[in-house]
């Protein structure tokens, strides 16, 4: 189990940097006071350049298996935004539509990147 602390939408302490999970390069995606954060293993973060292409996001049942995984989508006003694909066991509380923020996080930069955010299920 993966323990957040809580400040509001933001992350003020968590364990998840040093499991299992982030030794595996699998981000992990956390709901909170109207906020999912997305977190980032040091492993993973080359996929960052790409998140910071959206200009807002938006999370939605994934394309390849609607019922298993969601996709963050990272909207860049393209036909072909950056999408990160989230099996649903990598998400700490059930998903319901409407408007809220995505915010991602790393392990030594914090929250690096903070973007209007729609959840479509």
């Amino acid at each position: 189990m993966i323990k957040i602390k809580n400040d509001g939408p933001l992350i003020a302490a968590t364990d998840y940097w040093h499991t299992d999970h982030a030794a595996q390069g699998l981000c992990y995606l956390s709901g909170n006071a109207g906020a999912w954060r997305l977190l980032v293993p040091d492993m993973a973060e080359t996929l960052l350049a790409e998140m910071r292409t959206g200009k807002s996001a938006f999370i939605e049942p994934s394309l390849s298996a609607p019922a298993q995984a969601l996709d963050i989508v990272f909207d860049d006003g393209t036909d072909s935004p950056f999408a990160l694909t989230i099996d649903r066991r990598q998400i700490d509380r059930a998903v319901s539509p409407g408007p809220s923020r995505l915010t991602v996080w790393t392990r030594l930069g914090g929250c690096v990147l903070d973007l209007p955010c729609e959840t479509r299920t």
